[in-house]
């Protein structure tokens, strides 16, 4: 009778653990951490690209400080690349930088390294 108890005992504790496997709680993770969600996945190539030009952009307008759309000289001191190479970018020589004028320069710079 003691055999057949232990034997119940051991199915009835292979079960539950077999259950919880299959629900996948792990009583050692914390709650918080059991459902989170997936990492995005890395950028990449064109995706990649968007996101600089996005946070260059962001960057701009940040320094961008009387919010005309441009740099001046002063405000590109807030931006340091900007400031370093404002002559080149202003090929106009209208003292003041749009972002238009910010990407064209770094597509040039691009083209030159290739």
């Amino acid at each position: 009778m003691k055999t057949m108890n232990l034997f119940f005992v051991l199915v009835s504790a292979a079960g539950a653990a077999a259950a919880q496997a299959q629900i996948g709680v792990d009583g050692q993770v914390p709650a918080a951490l059991r459902n989170r969600q997936a990492e995005p996945p890395v950028a990449t190539g064109a995706a990649l690209r968007a996101q600089a030009l996005a946070k260059l952009e962001k960057q701009f307008r940040a320094a961008d400080v009387d919010g005309n759309g441009s740099l001046s000289l002063e405000e590109a001191k807030g931006f340091g690349f900007v400031a370093r190479n404002f002559e080149a970018i202003d090929t106009a020589g209208r003292g003041a930088v749009s972002f238009d004028d910010l990407r064209t320069y770094l597509a040039q710079k691009k083209a030159d390294r290739r």
